[in-house]
């Protein structure tokens, strides 16, 4: 490399690499010096190293060889010819003859010349040579005895067609080779590295080179120059960016607009960029092909590098580029191509200015495959240009609930204020509601909706919204109103005066839910609350959708507790199957929420894991089930981490929940007072709210328990018969099994506790059975019957352990060895439930081993791994190896 007068490295390259084809070139000279006259056509893209290759073959056949090399220009007639022999050799022949003699005449400059060795004619840019000199070659390859001539046509790609139908005569009479030179390869770049550099680079640095450079020499010098320079290895994006876009100055305009019109489509079809370019897609191809190799686009005919992109956009101005962009738009939408393609170019325009234009941000928000978020943005920009459109605030208001409900809420609730139809109005209120309780605002869309049905009410609409829209919304505004403790009072009044619907259209079986909700909440009419159910459950073998989830809790409540638990299977395994996270993650927290109501800890804590770790927003219900379940095992400090994540319940059921592990947490900390106190908050939150129901949060029962462990019996024995006042209104075997519960505890009466045993026994509710146990034994140890006691007593720890709860657990042991059983101390935890075996097998397979791999460890074989496994599987709820590793934690 070559130093300037300041001691600079000179970026001038020299020949280098190129061994293949220049092996293929000294061939063909070779060949025609044996009387195999040829003609080669060398091409490739501007500034591929096409010449520098041409001088290459000069030195390598300059001892056998005469090689005679120009650059075609001109059109007066042997213009070529007189740069190749001398203007005077030419004249000399050519004076005095007529055309046709003249072609014949040539030949006395080649034929004597090449009688000692052969002749090399090089033509540059051969598709700018004059047609009397291709013509005049083409009668000399026709000679007979054809002279040792080797033909080298040079050309650019982009200029093939030209360079053809020049020497299509030519290259008819002889044998013809085409080599199409493309950028450097591995071994190339390798050799230029090491001319440059003084080293041989190892291969991760040439294959970083030819990443960087696209195998373009100049660039590659450069890279090769920095990489010397600097001993790292230089970025030249924008150095190859700069380079490229400097060589596609000199190219043909049509070139240039190709180019522009790939840049403003992007990735689309190849014939849409020529028609934008107004080429033909012929052209457009070859252009493609072209450009390739330099690194200017992929294979698939996108650009390869955002920066020069980039430059070729900026460099149309603004006013041109939307110009541009707006007719490669209307282009794709001439062409039919989809809505999204026409909308990415749309949106880059600086102004909306046409119907079509709005036509297709709206249709593209439409596309199922559009993220959320896109469409969003899509609509947005239609309502910038045209405010108030009442349809596209409606678009926009359906695709902000699947990203942000409560703004989703927002645009319903102004588009409520502004449409007049009244059954457009009254689905604009239904969604309104609904995006008010994904987005925790039930109280705002319980207002908002009673607001409408009044406003309706007072103009006499409501008969024009038809019964199945109204019923909806009836249905959605008491939704929302059991969505927040500050309207469940008036959610449950405004349901006593609402008239149950008959017929089992969609919108009636929702009020019906809604219905049925309220008079769960009011504790007061078991019956009604069951008629409304049987309007509200879905048909059998019908879809299991979202809505029926809120019928879930209200049958568990009313004694249905296996109609609930058949219900909520099936609409996780509907939901899993129709891909509907959201519907999913509320039944898996309902189902935790029911199985923790039913003493099954282990699947209450699985369930609500499974609904915690599914994306979106934090699901309460199961927040609240799962520190349930683990204050419940005495998990205090996991509980306490799950209590600071708490925010303000919405359901009346969350908030119990929520409130009863707060007080069991505190008891575990031995604030026994403060744990009391908040049992009984709990029961005057209800009594705010309206609540009467004593079976959906039994906070009066471990009231109970508490007072008569603190030895206030009397004040035990008020809030017993507070509860058993209300549980007589609601004949449940559960009510029945709770009030007796707390009458016996507060009383120690063996035969009241007895019937407590049998009625929770019966009602399925298996933690309240164990506390009745645990009451009998302890009233029995009292009467000094402690072999009764003992009996009862381990069949509550027993049952304990089944459930998984720890406190519970260690309480009927702590009784039991005072009655004098001889028993181990439990610590019920899913890994109780195993066998020895079975716990090992199960810990190898949580911690990924496959069965084969774990009988090879335990010495077993793999029918005794797989044994073990399925009753791990099945004694602790899970399906999956990662299931399994949550319940063993």
């Amino acid at each position: 490399m070559a130093l300037s007068e300041t001691g600079e490295r000179l970026i001038t390259w020299r020949p280098v690499g190129r061994r293949r084809e220049l092996r293929q070139m000294v061939a063909g000279v070779r060949e025609a010096a044996a009387g195999r006259i040829g003609v080669l056509h060398l091409r490739g893209p501007r500034a591929i190293g096409k010449s520098a290759l041409a001088e290459l073959l000069r030195d390598e056949v300059c001892d056998e060889a005469d090689v005679l090399v120009t650059t075609c220009g001109g059109d007066e007639d042997f213009t070529v010819a007189r740069s190749l022999f001398g203007v005077d050799a030419v004249d000399a022949l050519l004076t005095g003859r007529d055309a046709h003699a003249r072609l014949y005449a040539m030949n006395e400059l080649v034929v004597p010349r090449a009688v000692e060795r052969p002749l090399v004619l090089v033509l540059d840019d051969a598709h700018l040579c004059d047609r009397a000199t291709a013509r005049w070659l083409a009668v000399l390859a026709r000679r007979i005895p054809a002279p040792p001539v080797y033909v080298v046509l040079v050309y650019p790609c982009a200029e093939r067609i030209a360079a053809e139908e020049m020497f299509a005569e030519l290259s008819g009479a002889l044998d013809t080779t085409t080599i199409d030179l493309g950028p450097f390869g591995e071994a190339d770049v390798t050799e230029l590295i090491a001319r440059e550099c003084g080293f041989i680079p190892e291969r991760e640095t040439v294959l970083t080179a030819l990443e960087c450079t696209a195998g373009v020499p100049e660039v590659t010098l450069a890279w090769a120059a920095k990489a010397c320079a600097r001993n790292t290895t230089p970025d030249v994006e924008a150095e190859l960016a700069a380079w490229q876009h400097a060589w596609l100055e000199d190219q043909p305009e049509s070139t240039r607009r190709y180019l522009t019109s790939v840049a403003v489509l992007g990735s689309t079809e190849p014939a849409s960029a020529a028609t934008l370019a107004e080429i033909s897609p012929a052209e457009a191809e070859w252009k493609r092909r072209e450009l390739v190799p330099l690194g200017v686009l992929t294979p698939d005919g996108c650009f390869r590098s955002p920066v020069l992109r980039e430059r070729l956009l900026g460099a149309l101005g603004t006013e041109k580029l939307a110009e541009v962009r707006t007719r490669a738009a209307r282009l794709l939408t001439d062409e039919g191509r989809p809505q999204e393609e026409i909308a990415e170019l749309v949106m880059l325009l600086p102004a909306l200015t046409e119907v079509w234009m709005f036509c297709a941000l709206r249709g593209a928000a439409r596309e199922g495959t559009l993220s959320a978020e896109l469409a969003v943005s899509y609509l947005r920009r239609v309502l910038d240009a045209v405010p108030g459109h009442l349809d596209t605030r409606q678009e926009l208001a359906a695709r902000l609930t699947e990203i942000d409900p409560s703004a989703a809420m927002d645009v319903y609730a102004e588009l409520l204020a502004d449409v007049t139809d009244p059954a457009v109005r009254a689905s604009v209120a239904i969604s309104c509601g609904a995006v008010a309780l994904r987005a925790g605002r039930g109280p705002e869309g319980f207002r908002l909706l009673t607001g409408y049905l009044a406003e309706e009410g007072r103009a006499g609409r409501l008969a024009a919204i038809g019964p199945e829209l109204r019923a909806q919304a009836e249905g959605m505004a008491l939704a929302n109103g059991f969505g927040g403790s500050a309207t469940i009072s008036q959610a449950m009044d405004r349901a006593r005066v609402i008239t149950s619907p008959e017929g089992r259209a969609e919108g009636g079986r929702r009020l019906a839910q809604q219905l049925a909700r309220a008079e769960v909440l009011r504790g007061e009419s078991l019956p009604a609350a069951l008629g409304h159910l049987r309007s509200a459950l879905p048909a059998p073998g019908g879809v299991r959708e979202y809505w029926d989830v809120f019928t879930v809790p209200s049958l568990h409540f009313c004694g249905e507790r296996a109609a609930a638990m058949t219900l909520v299977d099936e609409i996780v395994v509907a939901a899993s199957a129709s891909g509907d996270a959201h519907t999913r993650k509320l039944a898996l927290a309902t189902r935790a929420g029911l199985a923790f109501d039913s003493g099954d800890l282990l699947q209450a804590g699985q369930d609500a894991g499974a609904a915690l770790e599914m994306a979106g927003p934090e699901d309460f219900c199961a927040l609240t089930v799962l520190a349930a379940v683990l204050v419940r095992r005495g998990d205090t400090d996991r509980t306490e981490q799950l209590l600071h994540r708490m925010r303000t319940p919405r359901d009346a059921v969350e908030y119990g929940w929520a409130l009863d592990a707060k007080a069991h947490w505190l008891w575990n900390c031995g604030d026994h007072d403060a744990a009391l106190d908040m049992l009984q908050r709990c029961g005057r939150e209800f009594d705010a709210m309206g609540v009467q129901n004593p079976v959906l949060v039994p906070w009066w029962i471990d009231a109970v328990a508490v007072t008569v462990r603190l030895g206030r019996l009397s004040a035990a024995a008020e809030i017993a018969e507070r509860g058993a006042d209300a549980a007589r209104n609601w004949n449940t075997p559960a009510a029945r099994g709770y009030a007796l519960l707390a009458e016996g505890m507060s009383t120690g009466d063996v035969e009241t506790l007895e019937q407590a045993v049998v009625e929770l026994g019966a009602a399925e509710s298996r933690l309240c059975e164990a506390q009745a146990l645990r009451a009998l034994g302890n009233a029995l140890m009292h009467a000094n019957d402690e072999k009764t006691a003992r009996k009862h007593l381990r069949a509550a720890m027993d049952i304990a352990v089944r459930c998984g709860a720890s406190m519970a657990a260690d309480r009927a042991h702590e009784l039991l060895t005072a009655a004098g059983g001889r028993v181990s101390a439990v610590h019920a935890s899913p890994r109780d439930a195993l066998t020895s075996g079975e716990l090992r097998v199960a810990e190898l397979a949580a911690d990924g081993l496959t069965n084969r791999e774990i009988a090879e460890k335990l010495y077993v074989t793999v029918r005794t791994v797989e044994s073990h496994l399925s009753n791990a599987y099945r004694k602790l709820g899970a399906q999956t190896r990662t299931e399994l590793a949550v319940e063993l934690r």
